[in-house]
């Protein structure tokens, strides 16, 4: 009895037991029940659940089961690391008015992408499979409104194609008020794409100026590393821009091409900054080079290896540029040059600017907006602005050099020009010379040995006054074929003083002969030129003075002077004779008066006689000269 009864009571334990276990298992809930977000046409609501679910390249319509929450912004890599293909994404909101319209924004999408609102289909890329459509590089804005928005829940469904290699997946969704979605859209398209293309329209712009200024002047290969920077950094800004990877068959080959343009354009800007800061490193540059062209030659061998792998090119190009630019902003403050300071301070802007990126990105700095799109424009007109300024400072400075030239070569060419007519004009003095010589020559060959001879048979014939008369007349003609002979047998620029040399020697012999003491006084005529005419014309005029005393005054002394007094020349006989009353000139002074005048006047002065009984005779001749 006892064991039968116990062994009910067992039973009846276990049974209680196991109750006690099932209790707990049919108590909790098999999922939590999360709320749908209420959305209005009022507010700007952020979708920030979805779920996901991968699939293949074929899917058309998403799978019933296998969803994964997920938090978006959601790089699908971080859960399905290699997978290439789709994966949809499914969000719901209930929306608690659908007779007005609400906005829906796509903040981010990768790489390509069809959107279904409540199963109907309101946008597709042309391309969901490769070469996939690149829709990443603008947000997706929509318009919805009734029938296709419903009151109550609505499904939201984006189906993405894309490669595990480059970022793929779903960014932030908003929904909400149209008018604050659509400033939010033209403001993302501006950033995002917009300023992309005004990027890559400056780099033309500029890889095109600079590249004709480098090819009409080879030699300033300054010019020639800019312009294919710009080039080589509007390429590689192609690809923030194109919605397609044309004309390449693959995604693969377009990032491929396009990192590889990323490493020439550090390369290329950082020769450039070498340049310009007249900097040589001959073994960095030929390593830069052939880095550069390295990475070019594998971007277009191995397309498929080079993009999944581009960020070992990415990392060296940006090392690369922004050393450079460190590198030259130091060397422009040690240097403290304004053409070096000016571009150094265009180039702090993208480091500056990637430094603020890199702090948002990593959510030190909050906000949403990357300066580095911004900076980029301005440091690149800064820097072309900079070059052009060089460029018109080297132009002033030919200019400069032209005009300077051109005024050398007009006086050289005066110079030259008075040279020829002094040359000229030398040339036929110096033939009237060559043809007076020979006239002088056969004067004094011909006429002047007939003349001495005559005169000597003269003066041994018997003393007759007509023979004397005669002898004397001779001896004037012999006195003044002398002057002419001196005169014309010397240079034009031959000064007073040579000339006066022979007069004086011969005169003071006469003057001797007649006993007559004679002082010369002459002062200021070393480089007296006065020319051949005017320096015969003083030396008859004093030559008809010292014929004059000798022959009819009777002295015993004679002074002759001969001063220069500035631009004044003064010339005065004065002797010590018997003179003459001022009022009654003696008769022989009769055509020897009107010579001296007529010589005085052809000298442009003016001839003065002073004289007084018993105490000589003064002629006095000053001409400017």
């Amino acid at each position: 009895m006892q064991q039968g009864g116990a062994i009910p009571w067992v039973r009846a334990l276990l049974a209680l037991g196991l109750v006690f276990l099932a209790l707990p298992v049919c108590a909790a809930p098999a999922t939590p029940v999360v709320p749908l977000p209420q959305v209005s046409a009022h507010v700007v609501l952020r979708l920030a659940h979805a779920e996901a679910v991968p699939t293949g390249w074929d899917s058309a319509t998403p799978p019933a089961s296998g969803w994964t929450p997920v938090h978006l912004t959601d790089l699908w890599t971080t859960q399905w690391s290699r997978h290439n293909g789709v994966v949809w994404y499914r969000l719901r909101w209930n929306q608690s008015d659908a007779r007005q319209p609400i906005g829906l924004l796509l903040d981010y999408v990768c790489l390509a992408d069809a959107v279904y609102v409540n199963g109907s289909l309101i946008h597709r890329d042309p391309h969901l499979r490769e070469p996939l459509s690149r829709s990443w590089i603008k947000p997706h804005y929509f318009l919805l409104d009734a029938p296709l928005l419903r009151a109550g829940e609505n499904t939201l469904l984006v189906r993405v194609s894309g490669l595990a290699a480059y970022a793929p997946g779903l960014g932030v969704v908003r929904v909400g008020d149209p008018r604050v979605l659509h400033v939010r859209y033209a403001r993302g398209v501006w950033l995002r794409r917009d300023m992309r293309i005004f990027d890559l329209t400056t780099d033309i712009v500029l890889a095109t100026l600079f590249g004709l200024l480098w090819l009409m002047r080879r030699k300033d290969t300054l010019y020639g590393w800019f312009a294919l920077a710009s080039l080589s950094g509007a390429v590689y800004g192609w690809n923030f821009v194109a919605n397609s990877p044309w004309p390449f068959a693959s995604t693969d080959a377009w990032m491929a091409v396009h990192t590889a343009m990323h490493m020439v354009m550090a390369a290329s800007f950082a020769l450039f900054l070498l340049r310009y800061g007249d900097v040589r490193w001959p073994r960095v540059e030929r390593f830069l080079l052939i880095v550069a062209a390295l990475a070019l030659a594998c971007a277009l061998a191995l397309p498929h290896w080079f993009g999944p792998w581009r960020v070992i090119w990415q990392i060296p190009a940006m090392i690369t540029l922004y050393a450079a630019i460190l590198g030259f902003i130091i060397h422009a403050l040690r240097s403290r040059r304004a053409e070096l300071l000016i571009p150094a301070l265009f180039l702090i802007l993208p480091v500056l600017a990637a430094v603020h990126d890199n702090l948002v990105q990593a959510g030190v700095i909050k906000g949403e907006t990357f300066l580095s799109d911004l900076t980029s424009p301005v440091t690149l007109v800064g820097v072309s602005f900079v070059l052009a300024y060089r460029f018109v400072v080297a132009m002033r400075r030919v200019e400069r050099f032209n005009l300077e030239l051109a005024q050398e070569v007009g006086a050289a060419t005066d110079q030259l020009r008075a040279t020829l007519q002094r040359e000229q004009v030398l040339g036929v003095a110096n033939a009237r010379i060559h043809e007076r010589l020979n006239l002088v020559r056969d004067l004094h060959d011909g006429f002047g040995g007939s003349l001495l001879g005559a005169i000597a048979e003269l003066e041994s014939g018997p003393d007759d006054p007509v023979r004397n008369a005669t002898a004397q007349m001779l001896r004037d003609l012999r006195d003044d074929l002398r002057l002419l002979i001196d005169t014309s047998t010397h240079a034009n620029d031959c000064d007073l003083a040579e000339l006066l040399a022979p007069l004086r020697h011969r005169n003071t012999q006469r003057l001797e002969r007649a006993g007559i003491a004679s002082e010369w006084h002459c002062e200021g005529l070393d480089g007296l030129r006065l020319g051949a005419v005017r320096s015969l014309d003083v030396l008859r005029l004093l030559q008809e003075a010292l014929t004059n005393v000798i022959r009819h005054s009777g002295a015993t002394r004679v002074q002759i002077s001969m001063q220069r007094a500035g631009a004044r020349l003064q010339v005065e006989v004065r002797d010590d004779g018997r003179g003459f009353a001022a009022a009654s000139l003696p008769s022989h002074f009769g055509a020897g008066l009107a010579s001296l005048r007529a010589r005085a006047a052809r000298l442009g002065g003016m001839l003065e006689i002073h004289s007084e009984p018993g105490r000589g005779v003064c002629v006095r001749c000053a001409f400017a000269i």
